[in-house]
């Protein structure tokens, strides 16, 4: 149900980006060349010759999106994504472009040269034409399209944690005409709404007119879950099956074949290979860079420290990282020395008094995690990943929360996909957790980019981890 209706969505926005390339390219060529209001020292080249763009912008934006994820079967983002989305894309492309018609115009392939002043102007162009004309897609595609399809009406088997979880996530989609109808239930469950036990599904479903009957149950329930399967074949309704183990133990479950016989690969993620070496070395260049352009920052906060507290200017604390191995990870030190001698590792809670007057203003805009760019180019961290823990801390939550130590699959960083979103310090571990889980499940080097962007954005690199 979600996959054809994400389809569709998906159909009409390739048409709006195409239609929204065309758009910017002529609107672009009017006002450079023909609008009289930018100068043209080099003269007005034939339109004619400029439409030899076209096919290689469509080509460069689509291949782009596809590869940015955009067309791919998966949760909508907000605008915010959206938006960068659509402005990395555009930016990307206007320098392949650039690329491609240098090459073209030395090897007298074509006879001219783009303007470069053409795409500076094309760029902002196509960035508001396809995001606006996206957001018009959208409102088009809910308020008329699903009105003449209708709404799906799913109805949830279970009321566990692995069905409340499926029901969030479902209502995700209420923008596809997904509608969780309610729950099918042995037992009474104050906290969700239980529309009948399983020997009334086919009551509940002619009831409540469902569509969808989406099983949500533990493998230790088969002959229930087996006899909902009948009944809802039975009665000629979508039936699906949320798995509870490879929710419990995959990070990314991928089907394999050995000679005929399926196996599920329960511990495959997209960080592997050539992309792991693109992200190691994108990791140093841009630290390095960093760290040389902020140097003169570091010596002067250096002397602050220095000045305004007894001890040493930087603070090394043990951390966890991948595969479970054991490094230093850099700070400004914040706090008196031997802030620990008698609390032992905790959380750092707010007005700390342990905290020094200059380390309240650093750590207060996550200034003292800056020197963590050393550790990113030794190659202890990335710039993107799940926030390292303490030792102590690990070996705490290791045995008392699921998949804790999943975490440590990929390289800790110093902002993840649970900080942008206000996941920091002392808030639920467990709702962390299903952030770094997402983010290793879903990695790209487009994830990457938009955490790194909304980070910038929000002037919050890490959790308030001491």
């Amino acid at each position: 149900m979600i996959k054809k209706r994400r389809k569709q969505l998906v159909y009409f926005y390739s048409i709006s980006d195409i239609a929204a390339i065309i758009l910017s390219f002529h609107l672009t060529f009017w006002l450079r060349f023909d609008s009289g209001l930018i100068p043209v020292p080099k003269g007005v080249p034939g339109f004619g010759k400029y439409l030899i763009i076209i096919p290689f912008l469509l080509l460069v934006h689509i291949v782009h999106f596809s590869y940015q994820g955009y067309y791919k079967i998966r949760l909508r983002r907000n605008r915010l994504d959206d938006l960068f989305l659509v402005v990395l894309n555009t930016i990307v492309s206007a320098f392949l472009i650039i690329f491609i018609f240098s090459y073209l115009s030395r090897y007298g392939h074509v006879d001219f040269e783009i303007s470069h002043v053409f795409l500076m102007l094309y760029t902002p162009i196509a960035i508001t034409a396809i995001f606006s004309l996206r957001m018009i897609i959208f409102k088009v595609f809910r308020g008329v399209f699903l009105k003449r399809n209708g709404v799906s009406k799913v109805l949830i088997a279970g009321t566990g944690e692995l069905a409340k979880t499926t029901a969030g996530n479902l209502k995700k989609y209420d923008h596809f005409g997904i509608r969780v109808a309610g729950f099918l239930a042995d037992k009474k469950n104050d906290r969700v709404e239980v529309l009948g036990n399983f020997k009334d599904l086919e009551k509940v479903v002619k009831r409540e007119g469902i569509t969808d009957l989406v099983i949500a149950l533990s493998s230790k329930e088969y002959k229930a879950i087996m006899s909902l399967i009948e009944t809802a074949n039975n009665l000629m309704i979508e039936v699906r099956m949320v798995p509870d183990f490879l929710q419990m133990f995959s990070l990314k479950a991928g089907m394999e074949h050995i000679e005929g016989i399926p196996i599920i690969n329960l511990g495959d993620i997209p960080l592997r290979g050539w992309q792991l070496l693109f992200k190691r070395v994108f990791d140093f260049v841009s630290s390095l860079v960093g760290f040389i352009l902020i140097s003169p920052v570091f010596l002067l906060l250096a002397i602050l420290i220095k000045v305004t507290s007894r001890g040493p200017v930087f603070y090394k604390q043990t951390r966890v990282g991948i595969d479970g191995k054991i490094f230093k990870m850099i700070k400004f030190r914040t706090m008196v020395v031997d802030a620990e001698k008698k609390t032992g590792a905790i959380w750092s809670p707010r007005g700390d008094k342990r905290v020094t007057s200059i380390g309240g203003v650093l750590r207060k805009f996550s200034i003292d995690e800056l020197p963590q760019l050393i550790n990113v180019i030794k190659g202890d961290m990335s710039l993107v990943g799940p926030r390292p823990e303490r030792p102590e801390l690990v070996d705490k939550f290791k045995d008392h929360i699921p998949r804790y130590m999943l975490r440590h699959s990929v390289k800790t960083g110093m902002t993840g996909w649970a900080q942008v979103h206000g996941l920091r310090g002392n808030t639920p571990l467990d709702k962390r957790i299903e952030y770094d889980i997402y983010y290793i499940r879903n990695w790209s080097f487009r994830l990457d980019f938009e955490i790194l962007w909304r980070t910038f954005l929000k002037f919050q690199f890490i959790d308030r981890n001491n």
